[in-house]
């Protein structure tokens, strides 16, 4: 659809041109039947095929059948009543052959077919246009009107050839530099232009007039020699080219042309009668050659003002890049946003444009935005953002880094982009798009609007506006560096100002290059300094190697920690240690990680812990008291087992007492049994004492102690001891221990109670369920992995499913009157020893609760 509406849309222009060549077809053949010299059937000077040639080097050549077929109609109008049907149609034949092949000898060796301002472009074109093409169509025009109108074969050649040539270097100049150049001239040349060319063009019709139309007596500087009438032309025409260029020159030789063929065909100034046909092609000769080297001197002129004027740009452009460049080296990032609009204001200024802006793409390059403009006074600044599929050839050779030019050139003229439409919505007559690299990466685009008319970009200019590119690329790509790695530090001190413990940043030396405001008070309010609080710059670690030296607890374990995190033979470092208050003891954590970056470094931060350490102190009395509960209560329970376990060594010594009592009434007494039943006596007091020791130990509130124990005698007591209470509960406790020394470190009474509480549980599970074997298996052994390993078999009914983990928590139990305390306490009490403990269910009936502590490396050695 959108295709059938710009079919439509380029329809009317087309048809507006074709009529427009019909009826100027039409007027340049009347003109030439005027200016024929009959019989002669070429005309002195043949306007149409100048005018086809100037239409067809205007237009792209896909629409040249149309504009020849378009001039048809005013051939045919125009000839029918002057020649037969036959040779008007050959007469068409040979016009259109001629404009064909100037067009495209034009076309071929000129790279800009429709100006002649240079030297190459003239010589294309005169030898092209005004000579190639008049010579060759010359002699099929000739061949038509001989055997037609039997006129001689090389008097009509030779009329048509000087004819045409007069009239393609007069006519197609000043055809084209009228459509080409002409409004734009009128629009934007300086006033001082305008009036010198009313001046010029008066002066030029005037001396026309006095030559040609009305000449004066005496007018002439010597009476009766005759002056030439160039004499008083050729300085006009000079005027115009060097003045006004090749277009000057071209109208200035056509007027002057005009007027003289004009007054000789009507007899009229310096020609008294008409002119013969051999006065005529003397005339035609002599204005030819007085044409081609005007239109040289013209180009050549042209040229060089054109060089001096590109050099002048040239070298004010290379200042303002000098300039420019200079201009955001050391600027800081939060001037560079007005800089970049004044710059723009700059460029646009300097290139006289009405728009520039710089284009930034999105993140996710769907999207061009303006990030910075600046538009001329009373224009529309424009969309603010630009969608990109709307601009697919913009955003194409933007992401292949080519600048990108609306209008096209003028082999492409014709041909609109696929982006035509979109643009049209910002009134963008003409633009350069150039693309903002940096690093290998497409920043955006450097974006020219000329809105008041069609703007042409020279090559030269493009590559001048790259390089203004590529110092908006730099300065934005080192704004983006800098913003970011501000808005890093920004981030980097809002994150350490948020901490509240305090933080320092040290370098691969161990020189502070960053703190924050709690490590600064925390040094000041705490009698941390020995670690924290020194200032920027100072040396963390020679600050640590003195407090070494002066005997600082910890001081050579920080500075051995923090070396070993710089140096990357550890991945951090963590320590805790105290310091005395003002009031009462304070402690600290300190934790050294490494600088994720190339210059290496590392992170200290220090933390006051100590709320965290009375907390831990008052959670490690509660479960020394819960657990100091827990065995007077469990010793509660075990009353009846405890007294037998009494009685009978009492018992023993009663009786041995009461027979000591005998055997001393006996006289004379026997000392040998007295002897015996002392040393029973003695036996059985000690045998009593190592149970009320063992339950004196048990019950005991103390301090832990850490020491070397042998674990396998420790759990040979607790089984004597919780022999009778077994007994009672008909149940068997076996001991299948390791035959060597277990040898772990940790506090005697807790352990005895880890024991305690693990062979109470069994018995109690054995009493609760279903009849058994009603033993009790412990296990001991040392694993591969340096460490001992206990196990306490049951034969009771075990566990359910997923609650293997659920018996460690506190306060969980499965029996009707119990805390749920025992095997929670003995699970802290082996962690607090760096051991774990677990439980299992056995593959027949029970379960098995294991656990496992280190070795002593003391008693390994």
């Amino acid at each position: 659809m959108v295709t059938a509406m710009k079919r439509r849309a380029d329809a009317g222009p087309i048809l507006a041109t074709a009529l427009l060549v019909c009826a100027a077809y039409y007027v340049g053949a009347n003109v030439g039947f005027i200016l024929r010299f009959p019989p002669a059937t070429p005309s002195l000077l043949w306007p149409p095929n100048s005018i086809l040639t100037a239409t067809l080097l205007l237009s792209a050549p896909r629409r040249w059948g149309i504009y020849l077929l378009a001039a048809l109609p005013a051939h045919l109008v125009a000839e029918l009543g002057v020649f037969p049907f036959p040779l008007v149609l050959s007469l068409f034949v040979t016009n259109c052959s001629e404009a064909l092949l100037a067009a495209i000898c034009v076309r071929r060796f000129s790279d800009a077919p429709t100006h002649f301002d240079t030297l190459r472009r003239v010589v294309a074109f005169i030898v092209g246009a005004v000579l190639v093409a008049p010579f060759v169509s010359s002699f099929v025009d000739a061949a038509a009107v001989t055997a037609l109108r039997d006129e001689p074969y090389w008097f009509v050649w030779r009329t048509r050839f000087f004819s045409n040539v007069l009239t393609e270097l007069t006519l197609v100049p000043a055809i084209v530099v009228l459509i080409t150049g002409a409004p734009a001239w009128i629009r934007r040349a300086p006033l001082r232009n305008k009036a010198e060319a009313v001046l010029l063009t008066a002066g030029l019709l005037g001396s026309l007039v006095a030559v040609f139309v009305e000449p004066q007596a005496g007018a002439y500087p010597i009476p009766g020699v005759p002056v030439p009438p160039l004499t008083f032309i050729v300085p006009f025409v000079l005027w115009a080219a060097l003045r006004f260029g090749s277009s000057g020159a071209s109208l200035s030789l056509l007027a002057s042309v005009l007027v003289a063929i004009w007054a000789a065909t009507h007899g009229r100034g310096s020609f008294p009668v008409p002119l013969r046909a051999e006065s005529v092609l003397a005339l035609q000769i002599v204005v030819s050659i007085l044409a081609i080297p005007l239109m040289y001197l013209a180009a050549l002129i042209e040229e060089r003002r054109r060089a001096e004027k590109a050099l002048s740009e040239r070298l004010r452009f290379e200042e303002l890049l000098s300039r420019l460049s200079g201009a955001f080296v050391h600027l800081p990032s939060s001037e560079m946003d007005e800089s970049f609009r004044t710059w723009l204001r700059r460029l646009g200024e300097f290139l006289g444009l009405e728009r520039a802006a710089l284009l930034r793409l999105s993140e996710d390059n769907e999207l061009l935005t303006v990030s910075h403009c600046w538009v001329a006074p009373g224009i529309d600044p424009g969309p603010r953002s630009i969608v990109i599929r709307s601009f697919p050839e913009t955003v194409e050779r933007l992401f292949s880094e080519q600048p990108f030019v609306l209008p096209r050139t003028e082999n492409h003229r014709d041909e609109p982009p696929k982006d035509e439409d979109a643009r049209g919505q910002g009134r963008v007559s003409s633009q350069l798009t150039i693309p903002l690299v940096a690093g290998g990466r497409v920043l955006g685009g450097l974006a020219f609007d000329a809105l008041a008319a069609d703007r042409a970009w020279p090559e030269e200019q493009v590559q001048w506006l790259r390089l203004v590119a590529e110092v908006f690329a730099s300065a934005l790509a080192r704004k983006e560096t800098v913003d970011a790695l501000g808005a890093s530090e920004l981030m980097k001190s809002a994150i350490l100002a948020s901490l509240s413990n305090g933080v320092a940043v040290v370098d691969r030396d161990g020189r502070v290059i960053a703190v924050n405001e709690s490590w600064t008070r925390f040094g000041r309010e705490s009698n941390a300094a020995t670690y924290a609080g020194i200032g920027m710059g100072a040396n963390y670690l020679e600050t640590c190697r003195q407090r070494a030296r002066q005997g600082t607890p910890h001081a050579w374990e920080a500075l051995a920690g923090i070396e070993a995190v710089l140096d990357g033979s550890m991945t951090g470092f963590a320590l805790e240690y105290s310091g005395s208050g003002p009031t009462t003891d304070r402690w600290f954590a300190m934790s050294v990680v490494p600088l994720n970056r190339p210059e290496g470094g590392a992170v200290v931060s220090h933390t006051d812990v100590t709320e965290r350490k009375r907390a831990e102190l008052e959670l490690q009395r509660s479960r020394q008291e819960l657990a100091h509960f827990t065995r007077v209560s469990t010793m509660g329970e075990l009353s009846a087992s405890l007294a037998h376990e009494l009685s009978q060594p009492l018992t023993g010594i009663l009786t041995n007492a009461q027979a000591a009592q005998r055997f001393l009434d006996v006289t004379p007494p026997d000392l040998g049994e007295l002897r015996t039943i002392v040393s029973d006596i003695i036996s059985d007091d000690k045998r009593a004492g190592e149970v009320i020791q063992r339950l004196r130990d048990l019950l005991r509130k103390d301090v832990p102690h850490q020491l070397v124990l042998d674990l396998n005698a420790l759990i040979r007591d607790v089984a004597r001891l919780l022999s009778s209470d077994a007994l009672i509960r008909n149940v068997t406790i076996t001991l299948d221990l390791d035959p060597r020394p277990l040898t772990v470190t940790g506090d005697r009474v807790q352990l005895q109670q880890v024991v305690l509480n693990l062979l109470v549980n069994a018995m109690e599970a054995m009493a609760d369920g279903a009849e058994g074997d009603g033993s009790i298996v412990v296990r001991t052994q040392y694993t591969d992995v340096e460490a001992v390993h206990v196990a306490v078999q049951d034969a009771g009914p075990g566990l359910r499913e997923g609650t293997h983990d659920l018996v460690f928590e506190p306060f969980y139990t499965t029996k009707p009157a119990g805390m749920g305390m025992g095997l929670s306490i003995a699970k802290s009490l082996i962690e607090a020893h760096g051991g774990v403990i677990w439980a299992a269910n056995n593959p027949g009936r029970g379960v098995t609760f294991h656990f496992a502590m280190p070795v002593s490396i003391k008693g390994s050695e």
